[in-house]
C-alpha cells in the first residue's frame, strides 16, 4: 500500500511538473505580446535606459542615464556607458523622457472635495454646484477616490491636516501601514486626526469652514494637554493647531494654550505644525518651538529676525502658494481634464476671472497677495530654510488633488528658486520631513517610486505635469484604467 501511494504521488508530481514546465513555456513564448506589468513581474531585473535622471537631492541631471531596479530598490544610476544591463533583464526605453521621484505632501484635508464622480446638476448641501468643499462628501469611499488621485498625479504620500471625522483617516492609514489595504494606486496616507482651534464659548470656532464641528476648541492649557495626550494614544503623525483670528472675526489663541501643546507634543515625541497668517503669530509660533508652518506669512515682508528664527529652530515651510495664483488658464489645461469634468472646470471659471488678487497699479505700493508670498518664499529658500510642497489640497475650491503639487512647484519656481531646487523641495525635504528617507531620491538603495515625464521640468516647471508614466516599486501603475474609470463615472 505504501508503494502504490508513493508511486501515485510522484506520477502526480511528474505530471504536475509536466503541466508547470509548459505554462512557463506558454509564458516566454508569449510574453512579447502581453502587457509591460505581466513582464515585469517575472523579470528579475529591470533596466531604464535613454531618459534624463534627475536624483532630487539636489545634484545635477544624468543626461542619456541608465538605472537598473531590482526587488522594488536602485541598484544601479548611471550614464549610459556606467551602467552594465544584465542580459536577463526587461529594458523599458526612456529616450525623449525626464524621470524625477516622486513627490510628497505635507499639507491637505482629505474627503472634503469630490470633483471627479459629481454630476454637475446635483448640489451640495451647502447648495453648490458639486466639487465644492463640503462636508457632505466625507466617506471612506472619496478618501480612498483622493489618494488615488494623488498617486495617478506622482503624489506618494500626503499628510492631512486636523479634520479628520471618527477616526476615518486613521483607520484607512493604518490599514495601509499594516498590509490590510495593499493598493500602489493609493497615496500613503499620514493624518493628524482632529487639530486644535481657540474656544469660542460655544459661537461658531475658527476651524476650517467644513470642519468647524470636529475640530477641538481649547479652553485651557491643561484641556490642550489631555487632548493632545488622547491623540497620542491613537497614534498620529502630527498635531496640529490654529493660530489664526480669521481676520478678527474668532478668538485667537492664547499663548499659554499653544506653548502647552507644544510642550505636550514634545512629551509625546509628536511633531506640531501650525497654522499662522500673519507674521507676528508666525514668529510666535517658531519662538515656542513648532516644527512646520503650515502657510508663509502673507501680511508683510518677512524680516530677517523671522528668517534668523527659521534657520534657528529648523522650522519647515509649508509653500502653500498656488490657491492664490491669478493666472486661471491652467484650468484648461489637458492634464487636469484627465481627472476633472468640464462641468466643473467651467464653474470654476466662471467663479474666478483672471487676474483675480491683481497687485496694485502703483510701483511702489507694498507687495501684496501672490506676489508678496512669492518674494516671501524666495527670501525663506535663500535663507537655507527647508520649504516643502504643501497645496492645501482639497481645503478649497479648485485645490485638486495630486494637481495642485504641480501647481506649487509652479509657484516656486515663479518665486525665483532655481529649478532643480524646487524639485529636491517636493521630493527628498518633503519626503524627509514625513520620515520618508528610503525613497527620497532616485540614489543607489532607494525605492524605485518615479515619475517619468514628456518633457523637461528644468526648462518649464509646469512641464512636472506632463506625465507619461508613475512607478511604484519600479511597476507601472495603470494610470489608462484609472483615468477611464473617472471619465466613464463623471460621463453618467
Amino acid at each position: 500500500m505504501r508503494r502504490n501511494c508513493f508511486y501515485s504521488f510522484q506520477q502526480d508530481t511528474v505530471l504536475r511538473v509536466s503541466v508547470s514546465a509548459i505554462l512557463l513555456l506558454c509564458a516566454v513564448v508569449l510574453m512579447p505580446f502581453a502587457p509591460g506589468v505581466a513582464w515585469a513581474q517575472i523579470a528579475p531585473v529591470r533596466a531604464f535606459v535613454g531618459g534624463r535622471v534627475i536624483p532630487g537631492d539636489g545634484s545635477e541631471p544624468i543626461e542619456n542615464a541608465t538605472f537598473l531596479v531590482r526587488a522594488g530598490k536602485l541598484t544601479q544610476v548611471g550614464t549610459k556607458d556606467s551602467v552594465k544591463v544584465p542580459k536577463e533583464a526587461m529594458q523599458v526605453d526612456l529616450t525623449g523622457k525626464t524621470v524625477i521621484p516622486m513627490l510628497e505632501e505635507l499639507h491637505v484635508h482629505i474627503g472634503y472635495m469630490k470633483n471627479g464622480a459629481t454630476d454637475p446638476t446635483v448640489k451640495d448641501g451647502m447648495g453648490v454646484l458639486g466639487g465644492h468643499v463640503s462636508k457632505d462628501y466625507y466617506t471612506r469611499e472619496n478618501i480612498l477616490d483622493e489618494l488615488r488621485r494623488f498617486r495617478y498625479y506622482g503624489v506618494g504620500a500626503v499628510q492631512s491636516l486636523g479634520t479628520d471625522r471618527n477616526d476615518l483617516e486613521l483607520q484607512i492609514r493604518n490599514e495601509q501601514r499594516s498590509g490590510k489595504l495593499k493598493d500602489d494606486t493609493l497615496a500613503l496616507l499620514f493624518t493628524a486626526d482632529d487639530g486644535i482651534v481657540a474656544y469660542n464659548n460655544g459661537n461658531e470656532n475658527g476651524g476650517p469652514p467644513f470642519a468647524r464641528d470636529v475640530v477641538h476648541e481649547a479652553s485651557t492649557p491643561e484641556d490642550a494637554r489631555a487632548f493632545v495626550r488622547q491623540e497620542a494614544a491613537k497614534k498620529v503623525d502630527v498635531i496640529k493647531f490654529w493660530l489664526d483670528d480669521r481676520y478678527h472675526t474668532k478668538p485667537r489663541m492664547a499663548p499659554a494654550i499653544y506653548r502647552a501643546i507644544i510642550d505636550e507634543a514634545r512629551k509625546e515625541h509628536l511633531r506640531v505644525i501650525a497654522h499662522i497668517v500673519n507674521l507676528e503669530d508666525a514668529k510666535a509660533a517658531v519662538r515656542a518651538g513648532v516644527d512646520g508652518l503650515a502657510h508663509p506669512p502673507h501680511d508683510t515682508l518677512v524680516d530677517d529676525e523671522f528668517l534668523q528664527l527659521m534657520k534657528q529652530h529648523d522650522v519647515f515651510q509649508c509653500s502653500t502658494m498656488s490657491s492664490s495664483m491669478p493666472d486661471r488658464a491652467w484650468l484648461d489645461e489637458p492634464e487636469l481634464a484627465e481627472t476633472v469634468p468640464v462641468a466643473y472646470r467651467d464653474y470654476l471659471k466662471a467663479m474666478h476671472t483672471a487676474g483675480a488678487n491683481p497687485q496694485s497699479g502703483d510701483p511702489h505700493a507694498p507687495p501684496q497677495g501672490y506676489a508678496l508670498m512669492l518674494i516671501n518664499e524666495k527670501k525663506e529658500s535663500d535663507a537655507g530654510i527647508r520649504i516643502v510642497v504643501s497645496g492645501d489640497t482639497a481645503g478649497g475650491e479648485g485645490r485638486f488633488p495630486g494637481y495642485t503639487e504641480h501647481r506649487e512647484l509652479q509657484a516656486l519656481a515663479e518665486a525665483g528658486i532655481p529649478p532643480l531646487q524646487v524639485i529636491r523641495d517636493g521630493t527628498q525635504v518633503s519626503a524627509d520631513a514625513l520620515g520618508l528617507r528610503d525613497r527620497d531620491s532616485l540614489v543607489v538603495g532607494k525605492r524605485a517610486d518615479f515619475i517619468v515625464l514628456r518633457a523637461n521640468p528644468l526648462d518649464d516647471m509646469k512641464n512636472t505635469r506632463k506625465i507619461s508614466a508613475v512607478y511604484v516599486d519600479g511597476r507601472a501603475i495603470d494610470r489608462a484604467a484609472m483615468r477611464e474609470h473617472w471619465t466613464g463615472i463623471a460621463g453618467r
